[in-house]
């Protein structure tokens, strides 16, 4: 088949690929107008927001997913399981949407464990005092003294104090006695600090984001005369959304669909700033690019395997195409968020797994387009397994919520975020290609007759070239990080865990470097020192988090522990591999017939 039609056909498969889901479900005038409320603007967790937004991020704290499973197979989207709840629906509560995967738990709560490991809020109801006594247990030990089940619970009891925070901020204020609506009041203007939604935006008569609820309240007759010294006020856009959630749980489509007409008109008329990339963000939403890209990146993993092996330059061809265009939406994508965050592209374990995948998947093209000769396809299977290991990361990193969350006042700088940070995690990329070259050089001379000296020579600069671009780019940024360190807290360096995990990466990069100048290693054993260089920066990127230890310990996650100790073994296997005799070899490429 001719190149110009192999590139034809990859480009309009990654193109028909990305559209996928994008285009929201086909609305009437008889349906409840659920993309146009998707775009209202809210405010929680620090930041501004779309609903669609909200609805994504709690759902994937509570399911790991952003749509609801029935048992029958049919699915329901986050906006409109959102609006569910919101409206006080009362089938909303046997959504299975709350993940408990630990047994122990289960019997807790008087649950038997089933398929998908999901469970209604319903279905907890009867024992969630069990829950929550446990979950204080828990909380009182030390962190040291807590094991997997206190972890669990703890984890299940903060998903579920979340979550009722955000019912608790839509409750129906009609139902609530008299007697108990000044109570009531007091205490949502107490929990407008906490994780609870502000569904009003500020307008000519009150410039703070405020909740729902306290704002319905002082619309409740039993409350006029009563709100005086109590800083609440009748609010138009509360009493449209107000009634706009009674006419949605009612199942009236002509009153909700004219209610929320009338609150984006007023909203717009008000601030129309508060529309301010809610459009933009529910696109990105919907575009769902990383995960799609994740894909992309593992199809031309596999058939740069196949076209390498077997020496198809058309599978190559096809491979490196889809991997160009499934980077430009990746692109797209992290650009995307800096513009709705504000802030550089690395902020936090999330965006810098997906801007090391970027970075990554970008020296990919490079070493592709400039090897082609001595070693065609490595470029193509460097970039598709490190885009598709690091997206995935980036996936199971999604779990907590908000991924552009408000950053801690320590962080909040954009001049070191956008020096040292970015410096620090292309130090990070360069590392990780020199160590999966080396991996793809060590199996395939161990396992295949594919590794002529040709190819053997190509891929050895490939991982010198990569790991002097690692020791220059972790030496700049750590010394960036001390200039930053010194800005924040008057001391250079402190050895600290995370100053420890950066200089460990800049001196086994020199340690390699030298080891190459001296002679005493060649070939493979340069490529088994860089396949250890994953294991140093695996650990400095997540392991020192782990220790939750140290000014740096902001990204601690319980879930990476496990995960990072299996990376860390399979480093170790790739390491043993290579320093296998090379008699057992089946590719014997001239400068590794000697032990090094």
């Amino acid at each position: 088949m001719p190149k110009p039609f192999i590139h034809l056909i990859a480009i309009l498969f990654a193109a028909w690929f990305f559209q996928m889901g994008v285009k929201p479900p086909e609305e009437t005038a008889a349906d409840f107008q659920l993309n146009a409320f998707a775009h209202l603007p809210v405010k929680f967790e620090g930041r501004k927001k779309p609903v669609d937004t909200m609805a994504r991020n709690l759902l994937t704290v509570l399911s790991g997913k952003q749509s609801v499973r029935a048992e029958d197979g049919t699915k329901t989207s986050a906006v409109q399981w959102l609006l569910d709840n919101m409206s006080g629906r009362p089938e909303a509560l046997d959504y299975p949407v709350i993940r408990i995967e630990n047994l122990d738990v289960l019997t807790n709560l008087g649950l038997e464990e089933r398929k998908r490991l999901r469970y209604s809020y319903r279905e907890l109801l009867p024992n969630l005092g069990r829950l929550d006594s446990a979950a204080r247990s828990a909380y009182a030990k030390q962190d040291r003294n807590r094991d997997l089940y206190d972890r669990q619970v703890i984890k299940l009891a903060n998903k579920l104090y979340l979550f009722q925070n955000v019912l608790g901020s839509f409750e129906d204020p009609s139902a609530i006695p008299a007697e108990q609506l000044m109570a009531t009041a007091q205490r949502y203007m107490r929990l407008e600090g906490m994780s609870i939604p502000l569904m009003i935006p500020p307008t000519a008569g009150n410039e703070r984001w405020r909740p729902l609820m306290s704002t319905l309240l002082a619309a409740h007759p039993a409350m006029t005369g009563a709100a005086a010294g109590h800083d609440i006020a009748v609010e138009p856009l509360a009493v449209h959304m107000g009634v706009m959630m009674g006419a949605y749980r009612e199942g009236n489509v002509d009153l909700f669909n004219s209610e929320l007409m009338e609150y984006g008109n007023l909203l717009q008329a008000e601030n129309p700033e508060a529309f301010h990339k809610m459009s933009f963000e529910v696109f990105y939403n919907r575009l769902s690019t990383f995960m799609k890209s994740a894909q992309l990146y593992l199809l031309v993993f596999v058939l740069s395997c196949f076209g390498w092996l077997f020496r198809k330059d058309g599978l190559l061809s096809a491979a490196r195409t889809l991997m160009i265009f499934a980077f430009i939406p990746h692109t797209f994508a992290i650009i995307a968020r800096v513009f709705l965050s504000g802030y550089p592209p690395v902020t936090n374990l999330y965006s810098s797994a997906i801007f090391i995948g970027w970075a990554a998947v970008g020296a990919g093209i490079v070493i592709e387009l400039g090897f082609r000769r001595r070693a065609a396809g490595i470029g193509n299977m460097v970039g598709g397994t490190a885009g598709f290991a690091t997206l995935l990361i980036a996936h199971f990193l999604a779990g907590d919520g908000d991924t552009m969350e408000q950053m801690r006042a320590v962080l909040d700088t954009r001049f070191w975020l956008a020096t040292h940070v970015i410096t620090i995690t292309l130090g990070y990329m360069a590392t990780f290609v020199s160590g999966t070259i080396a991996v793809f050089y060590v199996f395939s001379g161990l396992l295949t007759r594919r590794l002529d000296d040709e190819t053997a020579d190509g891929m050895y600069r490939m991982m010198y070239g990569t790991t002097c671009f690692a020791l220059l780019l972790s030496f700049v940024g750590t010394v960036l990080g001390g200039l930053w360190a010194d800005d924040s807290w008057g001391r250079f360096w402190g050895w600290d865990p995370k100053e420890n995990g950066a200089l460990l990466i800049v001196i086994w990069n020199a340690i390699m470097l030298h080891a190459r100048y001296g002679k005493m290693v060649q070939r493979r054993g340069f490529a088994v020192m860089a396949i250890f260089g994953n294991v140093v920066t695996a650990w400095s990127w997540f392991g020192v988090n782990q220790l939750s230890v140290g000014l740096h310990s902001y990204g601690f996650t319980d879930s990476a522990s496990f995960w990072l100790m299996i990376f860390v073994l399979s480093q170790l296997v790739f390491v043993a591999a290579g320093l296998l005799p090379v008699r057992i070899w089946r590719s014997r490429p001239g400068a590794d017939t000697a032990c090094r």
